[in-house]
């Protein structure tokens, strides 16, 4: 037990896995700025990437801030516990946010955003690698395992619903 909570207190921030998605969330806005620009064609490149990439780092960090909180709180709720390995959290969101946002980049790139499978895959696909990711950190209370597998799916079934839900209002107005 003291060596279980040698363990805990010795753990810190993530700054590893924050330096990957944040160097991947530039990239991935840089990119669409750049592509944004080639299409519309215009002279201001460089201000546009620049702008483009902030905003897409910005976004990306409240993201996860947001997923975070999402995570974490009802995590202890269901749990009943205080420590529900918050760094563990952290470093989960950042690696599969990363992979996601790079699966997107390429699905925008197939032209496939739009259908209801693949978004449902990348759904799937991103909660696994969240709790994948999770789970193969130190080793978890059993209870803690249950309620964030628990949060986690129930936030998958919202989200799909949502994305759903945009999918046919967009396809209904013929867009």
């Amino acid at each position: 037990m003291n060596q279980e909570i040698e363990l805990n207190q010795n753990k810190k921030f993530p700054w590893g896995a924050a330096t990957i998605f944040a160097v991947a969330s530039l990239m991935v806005g840089i990119y669409a700025s750049v592509t944004l620009e080639t299409e519309l064609g215009s002279d201001l490149i460089a201000g546009a990437n620049i702008f483009g990439g902030i905003a897409s780092l910005v976004t990306a960090f409240i993201g996860a801030g947001l997923q975070y909180i999402f995570s974490k709180f009802p995590t202890q709720w269901i749990s009943k516990e205080k420590n529900v390995y918050k760094y563990d959290i952290w470093s989960a969101i950042f690696y599969s946010s990363t992979i996601a946002s790079v699966m997107n980049v390429l699905i925008q790139q197939f032209n496939l955003q739009e259908n209801f499978i693949v978004s449902v895959l990348i759904s799937l696909v991103t909660t696994g690698l969240f709790l994948f990711f999770y789970f193969s950190g130190e080793e978890k209370k059993s209870n803690v395992k249950k309620a964030i597998t628990i949060v986690q799916i129930v936030w998958l079934v919202l989200g799909l619903i949502v994305s759903i839900s945009i999918l046919m209002f967009v396809s209904n107005l013929g867009i």
